[in-house]
């Protein structure tokens, strides 16, 4: 799920339009299938449900693999999004979701529901501040407001992302760290050439630079092949 954050920001405008739309017809599958979704609050499921299936005609109408299958990510991440809060409910979200693709999905794409990871409360909130990350990112390259000036956009920026210091320097191979590690370096790489906040702003710091877990973890490889090593040489002597 996290490798397709990046790319909300294009489907964002796609599904909003959707659910802008006050003339979406009534759909016979979503009468039948949306009890399994909610205990409460039929009728705004069914608009949600509408919306869906309209949003996922309008992105396979595409032959981009890639495009469809980030668009789907997040599709299940908005659908989670508006899930009840109770912990039962990322099975049915989850299961309503691959319901929804095995009956809208193209035939062509249809495997590409089997690339979506089971999103829980944990996931859903790395995937909403890495969502905001880019969101407030986006915003600061277009030079747009976020307070008093667009630096109030990367000052958003490095703070959700030093939230995740302490856990990313010891668990820097996780899927979570890797795609935040991605978002470092595009940050970093921008502000290089464009930072127009040059006192407020620094680049943002590196999981793998520096890293003693890894440093450890390199040591001791290198010694055991040297031990390793020596034990054959003597053993051939």
């Amino acid at each position: 799920m996290y490798n397709a954050v990046s790319t909300f920001s294009t489907y964002e405008p796609i599904l909003e339009g959707f659910l802008e739309d006050p003339t979406l017809p009534n759909n016979e599958w979503c009468n039948g299938n949306v009890q399994k979704f909610a205990r409460n609050e039929i009728s705004s499921k069914k608009i949600i449900c509408a919306v869906s299936i309209k949003y996922l005609e309008e992105i396979k109408k595409t032959k981009d693999n890639n495009y469809i299958s980030n668009g789907y990510k997040y599709l299940y991440y908005r659908i989670y999004e508006n899930k009840q809060n109770e912990p039962e409910y990322s099975d049915i979200t989850f299961k309503f979701f691959k319901d929804l693709l095995e009956n809208y999905a193209s035939k062509e794409t249809s495997i590409l529901k089997d690339n979506t990871e089971q999103i829980n409360n944990d996931i859903f909130g790395k995937l909403k501040n890495l969502k905001e990350l880019y969101d407030n990112f986006y915003k600061y390259e277009k030079k747009e407001l976020c307070g008093d000036d667009s630096c109030g956009c990367a000052e958003k920026c490095a703070e959700t992302y030093k939230t995740y210091l302490e856990e990313c320097n010891s668990e820097y191979y996780s899927t979570f760290c890797v795609e935040l590690q991605k978002f470092g370096e595009k940050f970093n790489e921008y502000i290089r050439g464009n930072n127009h906040c040059i006192k407020e702003i620094e680049k943002l710091p590196l999981f793998n630079k520096n890293n003693p877990r890894i440093a450890i973890i390199g040591s001791g490889v290198v010694l055991a092949i040297i031990v390793f090593s020596l034990f054959t040489l003597y053993k051939v002597s």
